[in-house]
């Protein structure tokens, strides 16, 4: 018999290719924002080199103190059950002071604390397994919320699933972070401005489990059974289209969205993760790529963590075609937990010509650095770049702190500044919401508005609209 050693090194032992080169380095920045985190709470905003603004933590919030402008933002958070924790109602609202003063309030039911990616993965012990199959990962679930300061029980949040999806809790990443029943209104009149929610996909009108690979006896053997989710955000305006983020539910790796709409178009945020043999359990080898390089023995999930990082997000119309991307620049060994310093280099593309750089953003504990590009103004290219943020939700709304939390912040810097330059009750309301709750559909629109034939659904299945969202078997 031929020794099987030598195939299992050749196999384990790789060495990679490199990512596909990106569009060429930029001119000199039209402009730079910064964030420069300071002690105390105290923030500075500065556009190029003046400062502009200082962000001063409160409890639950932040005031912004500017010559021309001063607005508080703040959270709480309730107890739908006086005896747990979770679920829980939670409100963020912003004010704007002076003669064009405006408020807005966000809110939600959040069904479960956020969780880093290793415990989104973890699996629930279910009825329709055997016996002590999963234990482990169970009471090393039990022992997580333990650590969050929660009980060291599942069962709450096994039984808001169950009353919610009408099935078992199977994975944590069902109700992991998961917002619900979320409305923006305008806090002055209390009138209801726009929704959000995170609801499931269907499949011949049931819920859609992930991956249905069957082994012997018909028992699954690739995953364990989880649902894919599906986010819509929608505001009650003339148009009426929701944007929708269609997205699966891979161990509570789906930090893409392999199916956006928007009305009738379509489009994809696809992820190109930086070694999925790593994700995939193989923790010994040797590796060359940009941006991840080991050799020999390593912990097992810490190298799957570290592999299972995003190097790029591509965004592609109805057929598959670039029409924007945002490449990451990853430290090889981060600290752990979370994902290190990153530097993100954004690229669009005008009317299916070429990619073009629309910003560079450095993320580091310190600060957050936007270069912004382009032969327009820069405050152009900052709304492009909000836009094209506003087009990613799943991103923004689902970061953690080892899948992609800097998103949401640099969302967030882009709001403050916009808000800066043109102080109003437009800018305030995407201040206040995460998701940009009241005009994401339309920044969405706008983006793809020069091209739009190309995001029109076809009749394949390959690029057909997904079916109806759901928010149970009922």
């Amino acid at each position: 018999m031929r020794n099987p050693l030598p195939a299992a090194i050749a196999w384990l032992f790789v060495l990679s290719c490199s990512a596909p080169m990106s569009p060429p380095p930029p001119p000199n920045s039209a402009a730079v924002l910064l964030l420069v985190r300071g002690a105390e709470g105290t923030d500075q905003i500065r556009i190029d080199d003046n400062v502009v603004a200082r962000l001063v933590a409160t409890d639950g919030g932040w005031v912004l103190q500017a010559d021309h402008v001063s607005a508080t933002l703040g959270s709480s958070a309730r107890s739908i059950d006086a005896d747990q924790p979770y679920p829980r109602r939670e409100v963020i609202e912003g004010r704007l002071a002076g003669p064009g003063g405006a408020a807005f309030r966000q809110e939600y039911t959040r069904l479960a604390p956020p969780a880093p990616l290793p415990i989104e993965g973890l699996g629930l012990e279910v009825a329709s397994d055997e016996p002590g199959l999963n234990r482990e990962q169970h009471d090393e679930l039990r022992a997580w919320l333990a650590s969050q300061q929660l009980a060291r029980n599942t069962a709450p949040f096994e039984a808001v699933h169950e009353a919610d999806a009408g099935r078992e809790l199977t994975v944590w990443y069902e109700v992991s972070g998961r917002r619900k029943n979320g409305i923006f209104t305008d806090a002055s009149s209390g009138d209801v401005l726009a929704s959000f929610d995170s609801l499931y996909r269907s499949e011949d009108g049931k819920l859609k489990i992930h991956h249905k690979r069957t082994g012997e006896n018909g028992r699954f053997s690739y995953h364990r059974r989880s649902l894919e989710l599906a986010d819509t955000i929608a505001a009650n305006d003339e148009q009426g289209d929701a944007l929708q983020a269609h997205h699966c539910g891979c161990y509570g790796y789906a930090i893409a969205a392999d199916a956006m709409t928007l009305g009738d178009l379509l489009y994809q945020v696809e992820a190109d993760w930086l070694d999925d043999r790593v994700g995939a359990g193989f923790f010994l080898g040797l590796e060359q790529r940009d941006g991840f390089p080991w050799i020999g023995l390593g912990d097992r999930r810490r190298m799957r963590d570290l592999a299972r990082r995003a190097t790029a997000y591509y965004l592609k119309d109805a057929r598959g075609d670039l029409f924007a991307e945002v490449r990451l620049d990853l430290p090889s060994n981060p600290s752990s937990p979370g994902l290190g310093p990153i530097r993100y280099r954004i690229s669009h593309s005008l009317a299916g010509g070429p990619l073009v750089a629309l910003a560079r953003v450095e993320h580091t504990e310190s600060e957050i650095r936007i270069d912004l590009y382009g032969d327009e103004e820069w405050e152009a290219s900052l709304e492009r770049l909000d836009s094209l943020l506003a087009a990613m939700p799943t991103q923004v709304e689902r970061g953690d702190g080892v899948r992609d939390s800097h998103l949401g912040e640099i969302e967030r810097l882009v709001d403050w500044v916009r808000l800066l330059r043109n102080p109003g009750a437009s800018q305030l309301a995407d201040v206040v919401s995460d998701v940009d709750a009241l005009h994401a559909a339309d920044k969405v629109r706008a983006l793809l508005a020069p091209e739009i034939e190309r995001f029109t659904a076809g009749t394949d299945d390959t690029h057909a609209m997904p079916p109806a969202l759901m928010r149970g078997p009922g």
